[in-house]
């Protein structure tokens, strides 16, 4: 018995394969991609790979974007010669698929919307798979990749719904209109998309004039994506394929619901593109809290099992954002719109920013291995490197003779080894007086006099105006230890958890009691524990995933219990009042 639904004819229209070429906006893309990669993306997500790492990761993320892209044409395609519609003679491939309009317009409805939606659909499903892998494999260099293509899906899947042409939404928003509006034709819709990439060149300029953190670079990545509208625009329409007339009574009778059902899918698809729109602000959101167990690495002689959880919580902070997610900051109570200036100082570039951040994460977990390892009986002593510049304030006199990256190793003779000596010892000084540092560069070691700032305010102490962190320490436990992180993108909070998690596996006692524990908050070698930034925003990663109590640090403690809800916040100064706390809890 032979079909006669369409959609399953699979008896193409043409044979014929259509030629494949490539738009001039790769000329700009392609370079600037792999710079956005090189310079931006694995440096501030990926600051502990490797040089070979790097190169490799960037192999890998360039190769399956294009295998996204190849998915996506190959998707409208296969969806034509399913419903057995015309192939276009000419394709060419852009950084979001293909121009629509190139493609013929399929007779019916039902296959005209199964091939224009196709493209999208496909890169949906990859970007959910990409994420799956990004969730479950711990290596650092498979995470990169799959975070990086499970982004890249989802903008193509979002950009394809712009309800014009040259996106797969112009098909889309067109088809809605069939029978309609009399003369609603590609070359219309065309139109349509030069208007959208003249507003847009005039949000990039408005951007640029707000002369903030990001103007610049959010103004010439609108300027960008205008490019990619106008590259895709200048290939002609196919022909389009008349549509069968509808009965009149038919037509007046569901025109009012047609209508209104267009407008809300134009005003939908305009709404989840325009989300992508680049803005100059900042925003702190909360991260994802991440079991700390696993990430402990001891010899089995000395590991122990417990039933329970600690979770170190994470803040994205971000700067620039986009519109979607600055109008989410102002309806979301987890969400906070901030200066982008609180998220990268004007100083700092983000690379430098990144740089710090994984530092004082490495530095952090050192920290919280000693500390867990001399809690649990184990005698291990750390001795400080020095204390790295990473800033210098203007006004400052050490500027052209201190350098970003140099080590202090010695203040008026006396030896520097943490941050705390380099600041103790300026304080305990009362003149403006040339101060004596012994400074390590470039493998060798410097002596430099450097005239101290005055106070900042009236009865404060004297400045040497640069911004510091401990260059890292070095010790010798007793037995292999090791932390290994690799969705944290940086930061010394984790400290707390790190070293509670450490103690806890190696004592037989079990102090989560098979609960959820999540935390945060700094760790120092004496055992104190100093406050961080976003608790807000970490509350609420902690509640998402069921935790019942929140150890913070006292100075956090206020806006921490002023957003919980479903947790309990204890204050927590010392990481021996936590342990005392979490003992002191009935067993469950």
């Amino acid at each position: 018995m032979q079909s006669t639904n369409p959609i399953l004819n699979a008896s193409p229209k043409s044979e014929r394969r259509p030629r494949l070429s490539f738009g001039f906006s790769w000329l700009i893309i392609l370079p600037a991609g792999l710079w956005g990669i090189l310079d931006y993306y694995l440096p501030l997500l990926g600051g502990t790979l490797s040089r070979a790492g790097t190169w490799i990761v960037t192999a890998g993320i360039l190769v399956l974007a294009a295998v996204s892209l190849a998915c996506h044409i190959l998707a409208h395609w296969g969806a034509a010669r399913l419903v057995g519609e015309k192939l276009p003679a000419h394709l060419t491939l852009l950084i979001f698929g293909e121009a629509a309009q190139c493609w013929p317009t399929a007779a019916a409805g039902a296959q005209e919307l199964l091939i224009a939606v196709a493209g999208p659909l496909v890169n949906l499903v990859l970007a959910g798979l990409a994420y799956l892998v990004w969730a479950n494999v711990t290596n650092e260099a498979v995470s990169l990749i799959a975070l990086f293509l499970c982004g890249f899906n989802l903008w193509l899947f979002v950009i394809n719904l712009i309800p014009v042409f040259p996106f797969d939404g112009g098909r889309i928003f067109r088809l809605s209109l069939r029978g309609l509006i009399s003369g609603a034709t590609t070359h219309r819709f065309r139109l349509v998309g030069l208007v959208l990439a003249v507003l847009l060149t005039g949000w990039g300029v408005f951007l640029i004039l707000q002369h903030s953190r990001f103007s610049w670079e959010t103004g010439l990545i609108t300027g960008l994506f205008v490019l990619l509208i106008l590259d895709g625009l200048r290939f002609r329409p196919a022909e389009e394929e008349p549509s069968g007339p509808d009965a009149p009574e038919r037509r007046a009778k569901y025109r009012f619901i047609r209508s209104l059902g267009a407008g809300l899918l134009c005003l939908a698809m305009l709404a989840a593109a325009s989300a992508l729109a680049l803005t100059d602000n900042g925003l702190d959101a909360p991260g994802v809290a991440l079991s700390v167990g696993p990430m402990i690495k001891l010899p089995a002689q000395y590991q122990h099992a417990f039933k329970g959880q600690f979770y170190l919580v994470t803040v994205i902070s971000q700067a620039p954002i986009t519109a979607g997610e600055w109008l989410a900051g102002k309806v979301s109570p987890a969400l906070q719109i901030v200066p982008p200036e609180q998220v990268t100082p004007k100083n700092t570039t983000p690379q430098q920013q990144a740089k710090q951040d994984y530092q004082m994460l490495d530095s952090s977990e050192t920290t919280a291995i000693a500390v867990g390892l001399n809690l649990a009986g184990y005698t291990t002593a750390l001795v400080g490197k020095g204390v790295q510049v990473d800033a210098i304030l203007p006004g400052s006199h050490a500027n052209g003779l201190l350098h970003s990256g140099d080590i202090i190793v010695g203040l008026n003779g006396s030896p520097i080894q943490t941050t705390d000596d380099l600041i103790n010892g300026i304080k305990a000084l009362t003149s403006l007086a040339p101060v004596h540092l012994l400074v390590k560069r470039a493998g060798g070691e410097i002596s430099l006099d450097i005239p101290l700032m005055p106070p900042a305010a009236a009865g404060g102490k004297p400045m040497l105006g640069i911004q510091i962190e401990t260059a890292g320490f070095n010790y010798n436990p007793p037995f292999p230890v090791s932390i290994e992180t690799n969705k944290i993108s940086g930061g010394p909070s984790a400290g707390l958890i790190f070293t509670l998690t450490v103690y806890n596996s190696l004592i037989s006692q079990d102090l989560t009691g098979g609960r959820r524990i999540a935390g945060t908050g700094t760790i120092n070698l004496d055992g104190s524990v100093g406050p961080i930034g976003g608790v807000k925003q970490k509350i609420f990663a902690a509640e998402a995933v069921g935790a019942t109590y929140f150890l913070c640090p006292v100075d956090n403690y206020a806006d921490a219990v002023s957003v919980a809800k479903t947790i309990k916040v204890v204050k927590i100064a010392t990481v021996q009042q936590a342990v005392d706390f979490l003992r002191s809890l009935p067993p469950q």
